[in-house]
């Protein structure tokens, strides 16, 4: 989807917001699971409210193509979004906690979880093949392995970021001396101090497990 947001307001039952994000986005594709592109939905707007067809119900959200009809259909029960595809199968179900997601892969495992707020995101599968791309800018993230176990958790604190292990103790903390600071931009020094497209996450036993490739407001998850 093309989304042109400044906010996002989720609204509980009894019509109080429990969740406001501040979603940025140029462009969100849904993939499916074997990397084709299923849909694309160009919205346009400023500020959205969760509200189904009928106005009463908090947990079913029709998108309307620009033709005026509906092509996709999702299920907002608060806490959860289920991501039907065309033939109306599900493909994904995410779980939104006010400012986490839970990314569920296809057999409902947990694959990854994080705290969001977007710029661009390319979502790469287990296989390598891309699923989903998305725009972000974020606070903290939660990176969950395939058997649902944590595997990194990033606070990002300004100019510094904590690496904190599995069980909750730090295992790398580094201070990041960004060139440029601006909001929604993000300048990465890798660890020699002078190339800005690339850095390495290491894990607990001094592995790499995940290389990030940083383009400015892009990432690309390998």
């Amino acid at each position: 989807m093309a989304l042109h947001f400044s906010e996002w307001h989720f609204i509980s039952a009894n019509g109080t917001s429990f969740q406001r994000m501040a979603l940025h986005f140029s462009e969100w594709h849904f993939i499916s699971a074997n990397g084709t592109l299923f849909q694309r939905m160009a919205l346009y707007f400023t500020e959205w409210h969760f509200i189904t067809a009928n106005g009463t119900s908090l947990s079913e959200w029709h998108f309307i193509s620009a033709n005026g009809t509906s092509f996709q259909r999702m299920a907002l029960h608060f806490s959860q979004w289920h991501f039907i595809s065309a033939n109306g199968t599900s493909f994904k179900l995410m779980a939104l906690h006010f400012s986490e997601w839970h990314f569920i892969s296809a057999n409902g495992t947990l694959f990854q979880r994080m705290a969001l707020y977007f710029t661009e995101w390319h979502f790469i599968s287990a296989n390598g093949t891309s699923l989903q791309r998305m725009a972000l800018h974020f606070s903290e993230w939660h990176f969950i392995s395939p058997n649902g176990t944590s595997l990194q958790r990033m606070a990002l604190h300004f100019s510094q970021w904590h690496f904190i292990s599995a069980n909750g103790t730090s295992f790398q903390r580094m201070a990041l001396h960004f060139r440029a600071l601006h909001f929604s931009e993000w300048h990465f020094i890798s660890a020699n101090g002078t190339s800005l497209s690339e850095w390495h996450f290491i894990s607990a036993n001094g592995t790499s497990f995940q290389r990030m490739a940083l383009h400015f407001s892009e990432w690309h998850f390998i």
